[in-house]
């Protein structure tokens, strides 16, 4: 007496499984590569704007050390005397800093009026054609 084994049903449903986890591997891997690329992307503009703070922190340090004496534009590049006080900008990978002080008031010391960090428009910039605007 020979008993026939039947392999078809499992042997379809063992291909089925090992489809779905071959396919559920490839997206993790492809979701943990996008991960590792956005997480770089994302550390270098927090360097590059946490940069810029420093920049324009190094400017106010300037401003209130300067006193009666010599201005922030005496030690650094990219500052300009107004009638006020002082203003600030710097760029770096797209991003701008703009800093305005005005003073120095009766003790010597400044104060804020502008502290704006910005991204530069690109229109070259790919991401700029999603919506237009219409």
């Amino acid at each position: 007496m020979t008993h026939k084994t039947r392999l078809g049903p499992i042997a379809i449903f063992l291909v089925i499984v090992a489809m779905v986890i071959t396919t559920l591997a490839v997206l993790t891997v492809a979701t943990s590569n996008a991960d590792v690329t956005m997480a770089k992307r994302f550390a270098d503009i927090t360097q590059i704007r946490y940069g810029l703070e420093a920049q324009g922190e190094e400017f106010l340090s300037y401003a209130e050390s300067a006193g009666g004496g010599s201005g922030p534009a005496d030690h650094m590049d990219g500052v300009t005397e107004t009638e006020n006080g002082y203003e600030y900008t710097a760029e770096n990978g797209g991003y701008r800093l703009e800093v305005a002080v005005t003073g120095p008031d009766a003790s010597g010391g400044y104060k804020v009026t502008k502290w704006k960090l910005t991204k530069i428009w690109n229109a070259s910039d790919p991401m700029n054609s999603i919506w237009p605007g219409n």
